[in-house]
């Protein structure tokens, strides 16, 4: 039980910190006293077409509250709007929103399905996602054979955190269950090939 909550701690703070990861990775932007900066002005035009790296982006912005004020609300609208478009960062992000309850009522389910929108797109942040949401049993039914596998699914990317938690959870699982994970991966790639 001491090891679920070390886990649970472990996984929310690897939540924050890929979202926070990401909005880093944007293009940076200066603040200014007077409102939004040209940057976020910009990012807003190009989101309000459609363009969904600028919904994501802009997205990250009001999450972190760079160049504009931050608001988990608006954060989630914008993720969602570049997720229904079939952004995949933007569809493991708003999944984070909804397991964190930011901006949007706590649903694990509803995070669930949006991370596996991203890792059916073979996106790695989401794949460790979903894998600490079976590993955990919060979402989806508890299942170390389907968490080692979207760790190792992820850990093929070269993701070092998922590397160490697909390495974490083979401690506590039989050689036939790891057998059965590397089975299901291969199989799960077959049917999803990347593009």
């Amino acid at each position: 039980m001491a090891m679920v909550r070390q886990m649970n701690a472990v996984y929310s703070g690897l939540v924050v910190a890929a979202v926070l990861l990401l909005s880093i990775a944007s293009p940076a932007v200066s603040y200014e006293q007077n409102g939004e900066n040209k940057y976020i002005t910009e990012l807003r035009a190009k989101a309000e077409t459609g363009d969904a790296k600028a919904q994501y982006e802009l997205g990250n912005a009001y999450f972190v509250g760079v160049g504009i004020v931050k608001n988990y609300g608006e954060s989630v609208k914008w993720f969602r709007k570049a997720a229904e478009q079939g952004n995949a960062k933007a569809e493991s992000s708003l999944g984070t929103m909804y397991f964190q309850g930011l901006g949007v009522t706590k649903d694990s389910a509803e995070a669930v399905k949006w991370w596996r929108k991203g890792a059916e797109q073979h996106n790695p942040d989401a794949q460790v996602q979903l894998g600490f949401a079976y590993l955990l049993g919060d979402g989806v039914p508890k299942n170390h054979v389907n968490a080692y596998m979207w760790f190792n699914l992820a850990a093929a990317k070269n993701d070092k955190h998922a590397i160490k938690d697909r390495d974490s959870v083979s401690r506590y699982m039989a050689g036939y269950q790891i057998t059965e994970a590397q089975r299901l991966q291969k199989e799960w790639m077959l049917k999803h090939p990347e593009k």
